[in-house]
């Protein structure tokens, strides 16, 4: 199950600790136009491998908070993908699950 299914990259110049890479499981917060506030989601990729700053990779993402925020989200939307107040990378919605 996922609610967001994404396009991601992650950004080059993040220092430590995304330097050692991301796999899934990563639970970044993700700042998306229109919504307020940080939301946590937690990524699944479609390999068990570790993805590095530079990367660019599809994700399924799912939002513990996704009743909330959910009807705002809209395929096309671009988001930042974060850890607090640092951007480590970016993404765009490609599709949204059904409700």
């Amino acid at each position: 199950m996922f609610h967001v299914k994404a396009l991601l990259t992650l950004s080059k110049d993040v220092p430590y600790p995304k330097s050692d890479g991301v796999r899934t499981g990563y639970d970044p917060y993700h700042k998306f136009p229109g919504v307020d506030y940080l939301a946590t989601g937690f990524h699944t990729y479609t390999d068990d491998q570790i993805h590095y700053p530079g990367e660019s990779l599809i994700a399924s993402i799912v939002f513990p908070s996704w009743e909330f925020f959910g009807p705002s989200i809209h395929v096309g939307d671009v988001f930042e993908i974060r850890e607090l107040d640092k951007v480590v990378g970016r993404g765009v919605v490609q599709a949204i699950a059904p409700a």
